[in-house]
């Protein structure tokens, strides 16, 4: 009798194990090794945005931060500093701030050159890979020879002129103007802040006899300046804002109360909307081009309360009151909620936007005698530091504030704006 052949089948099961592990091992790579790239991956492009941001914001807000492109310079310290605190897998990513931090023109189309050649864009470059000796772990991948992978990430962020506010204070001052009446012979430009606008000339003549040139007021547009507020002439300029009226002669500094149209005071007329849109936001985009209406009265008393606090004012919600530590030193802003450590807000809320009105306009309509409150053409909204009243007067300096833009074609020329957009574009 014949017994069929049995092979032995032991150490079959072993074959199966290794080929299981192997097809595990793949999985384990796929899913673990390849999730840390993008989990990598996606950390590394916040650093990126953050650090392109924090640049953009440096470049339009402050101090020398548009002119100064050095790598010690406020948009590449800012850049650098904060793309480096947003970590990558737990540690911060490989940023030079030499060559991976840069202003660029590219797209040309949304950063061209802006005043002085100088582009409104910085683009930042943030790595963690084999090339920077920082690269991220593989931990299955090792096993079929994956032992390191990277990962890199760009962004490019652009400083934008705006031509609207939605947190704009109820002060509407004239534009500046070409003083020729008080100098013989006139000089373009003398303006200070001790002027009138005038026009017309005054019983008795000229001062000093000789013949009558009068004042000239062009507004800013696009592709001009006029002869109105500038950053590169003003900025830093101090400001004393002075109750005026519509019997008032226009001077530097002299403002009408005007009624800002807001969410809570959809009819903003009367002292309690005013006063509010002094300490509040008013939420509602104004805009160059827009109009508003003039107050009635001087406005005295809601102004100093929503500057400084008292009457209807909530404790602590004055302008003031909201950030009382800041104060203007060497051409900017320092020891406000903005640049503590961490930083509480945005923005001071000490920092303001003001509109200004055509000069011209409404020099015509006081010499007209028209009755009735006048309105006030909007030609250009600045930026206002609110350092301290002084009896009546809000004292404070120009400069660059934050602004939204609701146009595509901003209606004045970039050298007159001091609104910022910032935008992340890249």
């Amino acid at each position: 009798m014949q017994y069929p052949l049995r092979r032995s089948e032991r150490g079959a099961i072993l074959i199966h194990v290794a080929v299981a592990i192997l097809v595990l091992i793949g999985f384990l790579t796929f899913v673990v090794d390849y999730g840390v790239m993008w989990v990598g991956r996606g950390q590394a492009q916040n650093a990126a945005d953050s650090g392109a941001l924090a640049g953009a914001v440096a470049m339009a807000f402050d101090v020398n931060g548009w002119t100064d492109r050095a790598p010690t310079g406020p948009a590449k310290t800012s850049a650098h500093q904060i793309a480096r605190s947003n970590g990558v897998w737990g540690e911060a990513p490989a940023v030079d701030i030499q060559t991976d931090i840069n202003f660029t023109n590219d797209p040309a189309d949304m950063c061209p050159a802006g005043a002085g050649g100088l582009t409104p864009c910085i683009r930042v470059d943030v790595y963690r890979n084999q090339a920077h000796g920082n690269p991220l772990p593989a931990v299955f991948g090792q096993a079929v020879g994956l032992t390191s992978q990277g990962v890199r990430a760009t962004a490019t962020a652009r400083v934008a002129v705006a031509d609207s506010s939605s947190c704009l204070k109820p002060w509407a001052i004239p534009d500046k103007w070409l003083d020729n009446y008080d100098e013989d012979p006139p000089i373009d430009g003398d303006w200070t802040d001790d002027d009138a606008f005038e026009t017309v000339q005054p019983r008795g003549g000229k001062k000093g006899g000789g013949p009558f040139v009068p004042d000239v007021y062009i507004k800013p547009g696009r592709g001009t300046v006029g002869t109105g507020f500038t950053v590169a002439a003003d900025r830093g300029r101090l400001v004393r804002l002075k109750q005026g009226g519509p019997s008032t002669s226009i001077s530097p500094g002299v403002f009408q109360p005007v009624r800002i149209p807001s969410l809570t005071c959809p009819d903003p007329s009367g002292a309690d909307c005013y006063r509010e849109s002094i300490y509040k936001c008013n939420g509602l985009a104004i805009s160059i081009g827009d109009t508003l209406q003039s107050e009635n009265g001087d406005m005295i008393g809601p102004t100093k309360q929503g500057v400084e606090g008292g009457g209807s004012v909530p404790a602590g919600q004055a302008l003031i009151e909201q950030d009382p530590d800041a104060r203007w030193e060497n051409g900017g802003v320092v020891d406000s909620c903005a640049t503590t450590m961490p930083p509480t807000c945005a923005m001071s809320p000490r920092v303001v936007a003001i509109p200004v009105f055509d000069t011209a306009a409404y020099d015509n309509f006081v010499l007209s005698g028209t009755p009735g409150l006048p309105t006030f053409e909007i030609v250009n909204i600045l930026g206002f530091f609110i350092d301290r009243m002084q009896g009546n007067d809000v004292v404070g300096y120009l400069l660059e504030a934050p602004g939204l833009s609701t146009t595509e074609d901003v209606p004045i020329d970039p050298e007159s704006s001091f609104l910022r957009l910032i935008q992340l574009i890249r």
